[in-house]
């Protein structure tokens, strides 16, 4: 028997409701279990570039409905009686009854009405821990009356509509306290209240934890930020040797373990023999020692030390075409003819009829966003434990339009203007004190020729979305940049095998691109904030940004690869506060 509590999108369960989310389902809020939970036999996808950067095997497929359902608990424990005359807050875990809360949900334990999830949760700072709001500590704040444990009841008092109207008291004492300071974070500082180190995904497992507590509500945006990672799958030629291992690799690990040697050699005569993969046992079992250490060797090599190789690889691929290896299924891209007047300003326009990204969630943290790009992302909360070699993720087929910047006109642009090169200068300094400030690693510079790319595929995404049929949100970027690259690609996909439409590679042929791109740089001269737009200039405060708003150049922020930072639509066409040429005078 199936016990379904729910339904949600492969690509949903990536992005916003992973292990460790709070998810609302039809009848109460569930949080999906950790990835140890789950069951073995789920899809393989694998990708060696990926796989090595971070440390994996492979990623298995997030499965579609009817496949392999995932595991999920009730979270928050604590609910509420939807009863106006009862009110009765209770711990669900008490008197809990599978049976019936399959059929009906949540019930209150009192009246046996329907009862709804608390909206409040406290979470802390230390280990992105998660628990219940410690409700009976709440209600005794005035007492200080701890001990008591009486029951609670929520109640509103209709005085207004902010929380101060919602009143939790209890039936034995009569302690009571409103919930109007509920969510501050002062509330519980030096209150001798401890995190309890409680991890809902692992079954509330708990961990000692000695982080501030932070309140949050239920649906707030930063109880869940997921940690992705992502490349753009590239063809490569077929290694047969590695591919069947990977086939038989839990026969192989069973046989090696029971027998040893003599066991791989057992599969080897029984498996392999004449498939002519191998030329000897040997030679198979040399290839099934290099493929289990693959992990320590490849993860520790400098060729993945930094995310930026991923991008490096993907870029060669997108700039060589007549090297790359084409794949009907997962690449397939022709490059288009750049008329003289914009070979100025692009070396190369390729449009990839034929994408395949592979979207991985690595964990998650709360309260604050993710470090970007790195490997190994400080202060999250790792999917799987040490012996997990595989990660959750979903392939998304699509289409897209890569443009190569004229590295050579985009330097020379930055130092004939002094003003710009000082801008640069700027954008580095504080970008650099931002990661300090986070606590983040260092990766690579950001300077004035990122924010120009940065800004161009922000303006292109805007005019695209009125052009092809896909929303703003829909389309997503790819900025390719440091001292080997200069390029951007913007793409959009599915998770359905068939993936896009083909609206987006449409608009890739240049007379319709051409319309585009002039149609995003008119747009970018005048702002409907300005001239507080024009006259910005980057600071901490703005997210580093110059002449940048929603109004003009920020998008969804699941668009964006760095969260709308670092964009200046000045450094593109004049505006009013221009003091410099911008990049693509005479464009327009």
């Amino acid at each position: 028997m199936k016990n379904e509590v729910g339904e949600v999108r492969p690509g949903q369960l990536i992005t916003t409701y992973g292990p460790g989310a709070i998810m609302d389902s039809v009848n109460d809020s569930l949080v999906i279990l950790d990835i140890t939970f789950w069951k073995k036999s789920l899809q393989p996808i694998h990708d060696s570039r990926l796989a090595s950067f971070l440390h994996k095997e492979m990623f298995r497929k997030i499965p579609a409905k009817g496949k392999n359902d995932l595991p999920a608990i009730p979270f928050p424990n604590f609910h509420v009686c939807s009863n106006n005359k009862c009110r009765r807050l209770f711990d669900i875990r008490e008197s809990f009854n599978m049976e019936s809360y399959l059929e009906k949900g949540p019930i209150c334990p009192e009246c046996e009405k329907k009862a709804y999830p608390s909206r409040f949760v406290i979470s802390c700072n230390g280990g992105n821990h998660l628990d219940d709001f410690p409700w009976s500590w709440w209600a005794h704040q005035k007492s200080e009356n701890f001990s008591c444990n009486g029951k609670l009841k929520l109640t509103n008092s209709g005085n207004n509509s902010g929380l101060s109207s919602m009143i939790v008291s209890c039936e034995k004492c009569g302690d009571w306290n409103h919930m109007g300071a509920a969510t501050q974070k002062s509330s519980f500082a030096n209150k001798g209240l401890n995190c309890t180190g409680n991890h809902p995904h692992r079954l509330n497992e708990k961990l000692p934890c000695n982080g501030e507590l932070i309140p949050l509500q239920r649906g707030a945006s930063n109880v869940y930020f997921p940690v992705l990672r992502s490349a753009i799958s590239i063809p490569e030629k077929k290694n047969m040797k590695k591919e069947k291992i990977i086939e038989l690799e839990d026969d192989l690990n069973l046989a090696e373990k029971l027998f040893g040697e003599t066991g791989l050699k057992r599969v080897y005569e029984y498996s392999l023999k004449d498939s002519n993969i191998f030329s000897s046992a040997e030679d198979f079992i040399e290839n099934w020692l290099k493929y289990k250490n693959q992990e320590t060797s490849n993860g520790d090599s400098e060729d993945f030390k930094r995310y930026e190789q991923i991008k490096e690889l993907e870029y060669e691929a997108l700039t060589n075409l007549s090297k790359a290896i084409k794949d009907e299924k997962t690449f397939k891209a022709e490059e288009v003819l750049i008329p003289d007047d914009l070979q100025k300003y692009f070396v190369k326009i390729v449009k990839a009829h034929r994408l395949k990204e592979i979207l991985v969630l690595l964990g998650f943290t709360r309260n604050d966003s993710p470090e970007p790009e790195v490997k190994d992302p400080g202060n999250i909360v790792w999917l799987g434990d040490r012996q997990t070699k595989w990660l959750p993720a979903v392939e998304i087929f699509g289409e897209g339009i890569f443009i190569e910047f004229n590295r050579k006109n985009v330097e020379e642009w930055l130092e004939n203007n002094y003003e710009v090169f000082n801008k640069s200068e700027k954008y580095k300094s504080m970008y650099k004190k931002y990661l300090i400030r986070k606590e983040w690693k260092h990766q690579s510079d950001k300077d004035v020729i990122y924010v120009l790319l940065h800004t161009l595929s922000h303006l292109l995404m805007k005019q695209l979305s009125l052009k092809s049929g896909y929303s703003s949100s829909a389309i997503k970027e790819r900025i390719y940049y440091n001292e080997k690259m200069a390029g951007i690609l913007l793409y959009t996909g599915s998770t359905d095998q068939e993936g896009s439409l083909g609206g987006l590679v449409e608009m890739g042929e240049i007379s319709k691109l051409r319309k585009v791109l002039v149609g995003a740089l008119e747009d970018a001269r005048f702002c409907s904030n300005d001239p507080n737009c024009a006259i910005q200039e980057p600071t901490d405060d703005n997210y580093i940004n110059g002449a940048s708003c929603f109004a003009c150049t920020m998008l969804p922020e699941t668009a964006c690869e760095t969260g709308n930072m670092l964009l200046d639509r000045s450094l593109l066409v004049k505006t009013m506060e221009s003091n410099f040429t911008p990049f693509f005078d005479g464009l327009i």
